[in-house]
This record gives C-alpha cells, structure tokens and sequence, in this order.
C-alpha cells in the first residue's frame, strides 16, 4: 500500500533567527495595534501643541495689532484736536485783527468771543491772548485776568522768538485757572496787519478730553497709551498713575526704533519712566510719529494680558488633549487586551484542534467528514491508510468515490467500500451529524443558521468480521448438524436398547418366579443383580431418551388434573423402601387438601422421584427428609423437599442443573447415578412455567423448592378438562404454558 502522506507536498521549510523572530513581533497585530494607538495620542497631542502655539502666535499678532489700533486711534484724535486748534487760532487771530477791541485788554466782547470758541470745542480747557509784553490781554476763563507776566512761558518764548508761524506745542502745565489739572498748551504766533509781532495766542487742550475716546478699549485693565513730543517729554499717559510723567528718552528701545522709523512694533520690558528705569512688565509695544505735529505715540499691552484668553483655551485643549490621551489609550489597551484575548482564544481552538486532530489520527477506525453536498471535508490517518490515499487528494471530493452510496438510506449499515487500486472490500459505514451548537431560533438538533451542515461517517473495515461471521455460521450450522446427530442417535439408540433391555428385565422376573424350576441360591442372586442391573439401565436410558427429547424441543406435555397428595404419596412408596434400607426417615407433609394442579403427571411424578431420590441417596443413616406444600398468597403452589445430608459445595451451586454434572468430592462419588436428575427435574418444571431452586448448606442438608405458577392450581379435574388424548398433544416449548 502506499504511504499516503507522501503524496501531498511537505510545507515549505522555516528559517529561524532572531532576525525572524524580531519581524515576527514587530508584524503581530497587537504590536500595530499598540504602536497605531501611540501614534495616534502623538499626532492628537501634536496637532493640539500645534494649535496652542498657532493660538499663542496668533494672540500675540492680535495683541500687536491691538496696540498698533491703539496707537492710531491716539494719533487720529490728536491729530484732528491739533488740525482743529491750528485752525481755531488761525480764525482767532484773524478775528483779533479785525475787532477794534482786538488789542484792549479785558475786553468783553473779545472775552465772550473765547468764551464762545471754547465751548465749542470740548478738548479746550482755556483760549488766552497773550500781549507782545507777555501780559494776558483776554482769555476765557471766568476768573480775573492774572497780572504776573506771562514771558517766561515756553508757550509765549517759543512762538515769539521762533522764526515760523506754525503751530507751537509746548510741555504739559499746571493750570492756573483749574486748580489740580494739567493742560497741553497750543500756542501761535499773532501777527498783525503790518506783519509786526503783536502777541500769542495760546490754547489750553484738556488732556482727559483728548484721550476720551481711548477709555471704551479698557486702557486700565489691558494696557497703556502715551503721548509725547518730539523729544521725548510726555504729555498724555493713560492710565496715569498721579505722578509726574517721564521721558521717552528714557526707554531706549523705543526711542532707538523712532530714530530708524516712523512707525514700528516691538516687544519689550516697559520701564517706570521717571523712577526705575529697566523695571516693569514684559508688554508689547507700537510707536507712531505723528506726521506734520511734533508728536510721538507709544502703545503697550502686556503680553500676559494678550496671552490671558491663550492661556484659558490653553488649559481647555491641555485637557481635551489629556481627555483624548487617556481615551485613547483606554481603547487601545481595551482593544489589544480583546485581541489577546481572541489570540489567546484561538490558540486554545487551535491547541484544540489539534488535539482533535490527534484522536481523530490516533483512532483505529476510519473517519470521514463531509458536507451536505457530500463533498469530503477531513480524513484521517486510519481512512488514509485504509483507502490508500492521501487526505489533501480527496478533500471536494464525493464522499461516494470511496464508498459507493454512502449518502442513500440508513446511517448504520454495511456497504462495500473502493481502496485506490479499485479492490472492493466490506465496511461498517456510521453516519451523525456534526452539532457545532444551536443559536437563538434554532430548533433542537438542527444546525446553526448560516452554519454549513457536518456529517461525520465512522468507516469499519469488516473483511475480518465477516470471515469470523461466516466461520461462526459455519461452526454453528456444524454444530447444530452433530447436536441433530447426537439426538437422533440418542432417541434411535434408546428405543433400540429399551426393546432388549425390557426381554431381559422380563426373563429375569420370570426366572426368579421359578416358572421353569427351581434355582438355588446362588441362581436366584445371579437371577437379582441381572433384573437390577437391566432396571437400572433402563432408567438411565429413559433419562437419556428424555434428555434428548428436552434439548431438541420434542418433548410434550400430557397435561391433566393431578391431586398433589396423591403423585407425592405414590413416589414416596417407589423410595420408602430404599429409605428404610439407608436407615432414613421421611415425614409427609403433603396432605389431601394441598392443592389440584394442572400439570403432565408423568413429569411432574419424575420431579417428585428425582428429588426425593437425591435426598434419599446423599442422606446418611439416621438422617431425615421433610416433605411439604402449600399454596402462597398469590396462588403459586410450592413444594419444598429437605433433607439432612451431605449437603452441595457452594462453588457446584452455580452448574447444579447442568446435565452430566454432579459435585467432585470425595464424600459423593461413592453414589451412582448419571448426573440427569436434577437436569431433567429443572427443564421439567421449566415447560410448566415454574421454578425449580437449591438452598444447601455443605454438612447440614438441602432444600430443592418447586414452585409452580398460580395459573397451574385448580379447583378440580372439571375446572380444566379432563385427562388429555392423544389427540391433545402438543408441543409445549421451554416457557413452559399450557
């Protein structure tokens, strides 16, 4: 036979390395799994520290055009308070020239005059005329003109002795009309119809109304704004801290960024102008040189302040950031864990599997499986080598191209199955369903949905069983010839021999009558053991002729009513003499009203015999046999026959009934007899449906128990019909019922 494992090719061979082993890992699903989830928190975190420092960049870019907004806010209103000033002295000087009062001093329609330009303007606290003498001539206030000069005022001494007529702008003043309050004062030089020098024209600008517009953008609490001229001495800062305010030339950051530019933004440590130079907050700083005035701007705003909502949306996304951390990785453990856990789950199946595979490869009987189209899924080993063929040729295969019609009729039975070299050769084919399990709706023993239908067949090679069944047929068949045999000869053999054996048993009565003459003594003994010898002998054919008859199922019951006392009475009478010469002593019990039973006399009579016989026999002298019936309570009749003999070896209990079979000791081999007896006995009481039971204690005697069954008791001889004819012979068999 070939090996059928040669004919798939072997797997291709493994190297192994740590090479191997390192890109085995590195390629395991929980690996990528662990390093997909690392990758994704990096790239979560980092599109988030992304956002922040994008956020941080773009807070400090608002904060710089904040500042920046800031800055030309201030300079948009001073430059429409200067323009709107420049152009309120021009008007004022022309309306000086043009009064005829325009030079008195004190005079109240010039007084109004001012009074009423003020008003209109909210960024002027004062408007004063000051005379080329440097004495107020008029101004608005409702206070007296002041009489101390006015010439040292750098408001007077700069248009007075400056060459142009422009605008002049001077440092920021206490105000001597308003008490507590600093004024910026615009002055301009008056020059009269003759272009001779007549005076100044000085208008007082309130500080707190120019910067009035900066209060809605929260100076106080964000950042700051400065106004200064153009060298440096500061004329605004809000907020103001109450203190005289410094210079710019003071911050040289700032101050180096307006000599290289008009305008410019840049970060830096704002210091205490005026006190502590180098001290302060780290803020973001814009710079505005106003153009055509000789202002300067600068805006600050701390970079904590333009950070401070960052830093908010900071501390959110930190912990959106640590929220989608920890959920991440709480999935990607919870993932990896689940797919350990189906690693681990499909190595058990595998481990499973393969220890499936080896009972299924270790068995000694064949096995298949196929699907519901019949199509072969598995073979093992056994099927491999009991087909000759190998498991990886035959998988889609039609499971009848081994066993020709394997899918028709039972699941249990015998079919002749094909090898690979087409020898055709007896099997044992058994076919069940293989049950993966039922789901929800499934109906008990159907297969899952959707699952595909298993059978799994357990193929027998029976080649030998069926030569040892042929063989046991055969045994048999001989067996039950020589047993037909045996009883032929027996019946044959009996009835030749019972023919001589009554010739001599009756000669020999004949003689011993002393018919033909008288015989001595010695004759007449001669005369007794041949009439002895030949009754015994023809006991022990009857026996046998009986025996015969019960083995092959002839022998018929002659059925009748039989008074129980009375078949008892007449076997005690065939044994009182041999009892009486064993110096044994028998008790009656059986009395005339014990029962009617419907049975075959004869046999029933042979029980009776043999049993008392037995009993008589293995009973030493002095001893005692009891004889009893009754009729129990169900109405079965039972006969009991004790005795206080020998008694029977436990270990012969078991082969009592056998025929030929008596004990082997040496206490009973002394006695004769053929060993049928007792078997005879039994297969009597058998075909009349009863019992026939030993109870016998070696040393101390035997009890045999007939029971017969109730149906076998009878009120009389009427109740059941009288003495059978031949005519009503029938063969009664081994249950034993009439």
């Amino acid at each position: 036979m070939p090996d059928p494992g040669s004919a798939c090719p072997p797997p291709p061979c493994s190297t192994a390395g740590p090479a191997r082993t390192l890109y085995s890992r590195l390629g395991s699903m929980r690996f990528l799994m662990t390093t997909s989830g690392l990758a994704f928190i990096l790239v979560v975190n980092a599109l988030i520290g992304y956002g922040i420092l994008q956020g941080r960049r773009e807070a400090l870019d608002a904060g710089e055009r904040a500042t920046r907004d800031l800055a030309r806010m201030l300079e948009s209103q001073t430059l429409r308070t200067a323009f709107a000033v420049d152009l309120l002295l021009r008007d004022l000087s022309f309306a000086l020239d043009t009064y005829p009062d325009g030079a008195r001093r004190d005079s109240p329609p010039i007084r109004d005059h001012l009074r009423e330009r003020r008003d209109s303007f909210a960024e002027l606290a004062d408007l004063v005329v000051v005379g080329s003498d440097g004495f107020a001539l008029n101004h608005s206030a409702e206070a007296p003109l002041p009489t101390v000069a006015l010439s040292d005022r750098a408001y007077f001494t700069g248009p007075r002795d400056g060459a142009g007529q422009g605008l002049f702008i001077g440092a920021a003043i206490s105000s001597r009309v308003r008490t507590g309050t600093r004024v910026i004062p615009f002055s301009r030089r008056w020059i009269g119809n003759d272009g001779g020098f007549r005076g100044v024209l000085v208008a007082m600008v309130d500080p707190t109304r120019l910067a009035a517009p900066l209060e809605s953008r929260d100076i106080d609490r964000k950042g700051s704004v400065a106004l200064a001229l153009a060298d440096g001495t500061i004329l605004l800062e809000r907020p103001r801290d109450h203190r005289e305010p410094g210079r710019l030339t003071d911050w040289p950051a700032v101050w180096h960024a307006l000599a290289e530019h008009d305008e410019a933004t840049l970060r830096d440590t704002v210091p205490d102008l005026g006190r502590a130079p180098g001290s302060g907050t780290d803020s973001l700083v814009s710079v505005r040189r106003v153009q055509g005035y000789p202002f300067v701007i600068v805006a600050t705003l701390p970079v904590d302040a333009a950070l401070a909502e960052w830093r908010r949306d900071t501390g959110a996304w930190a912990a959106i950031g640590i929220v989608m951390t920890i959920a991440i990785a709480l999935l990607t453990a919870f993932v990896v864990r689940q797919h350990a856990r189906r690693e681990e789950d499909q190595a058990r199946l595998a481990r499973a599997s393969r220890r499936i595979r080896g009972i299924l490869d270790s068995m000694l009987d064949a096995v298949v499986t196929f699907d519901g189209a019949g199509r072969i899924v598995t073979l093992n080993r056994a099927a491999e080598m009991m087909f000759g063929v190998a498991e990886c040729r035959m998988i889609g295969q039609p499971v009848e191209a081994l066993i020709p019609g394997a899918r028709d009729g039972a699941s249990d039975r015998d079919l002749i199955a094909l090898r690979r070299d087409g020898h055709a050769f007896p099997v044992g084919f058994t076919v069940s369903d293989l049950r993966l399990g039922a789901g929800p709706g499934t109906a008990a023993g159907a297969p899952p949905r959707d699952e595909p239908r298993i059978h799994v067949g357990v193929i027998r090679d029976m080649t030998r069983r069926k030569q040892q069944e042929a063989e046991l047929i055969a045994s048999k068949t001989q067996a039950e010839l020589a047993n037909r045999a045996k009883s032929e000869f027996l019946a044959n053999m009996s009835h030749e021999l019972r023919t001589p054996l009554n010739a001599i048993i009756g000669f020999a009565e004949v003689l011993d009558s002393e018919f033909f003459g008288a015989m001595n003594d010695r004759q007449k003994s001669c005369v007794t053991d041949i009439h002895d010898s030949g009754r015994h002998l023809l006991d022990i054919v009857n026996a046998v002729l009986d025996m015969s008859k019960l083995d092959s199922g002839r022998f018929t019951l002659c059925e009748e009513a039989v008074e129980a006392h009375e078949a008892v009475g007449q076997c005690l009478m065939m044994v009182r003499d041999r009892a009486a010469a064993a110096g044994v002593a028998i008790d009656n019990g059986v009395m005339g009203a014990a029962a009617t039973l419907w049975v075959d006399r004869r046999a029933f009579k042979q029980v009776i015999l043999n049993l008392l016989s037995n009993a008589v026999k293995f009973t030493p002298g002095g001893g005692r046999i009891t004889i009893a019936a009754a009729t129990e309570g169900n109405g079965d009749f039972v006969l009991t026959v004790a005795d206080t003999g020998i008694g029977i070896p436990p270990e012969f209990i078991a082969d009592l009934f056998e025929p030929f079979r008596q004990a082997e000791n040496a206490a009973n081999r002394r006695y004769e007899g053929t060993g049928l007896g007792l078997s005879i006995s039994k297969n009597f009481v058998d075909l009349h449906g009863g019992t026939l039971t030993c109870r016998s204690v070696p040393g101390t005697g035997t009890a045999m128990t007939v029971r017969l069954p109730a149906d076998r008791v009878v009120e009389g001889p009427s109740a059941m019909g009288g003495p059978c004819s031949p005519a009503d012979l029938s063969p009664v068999s081994a249950g034993g019922s009439p």
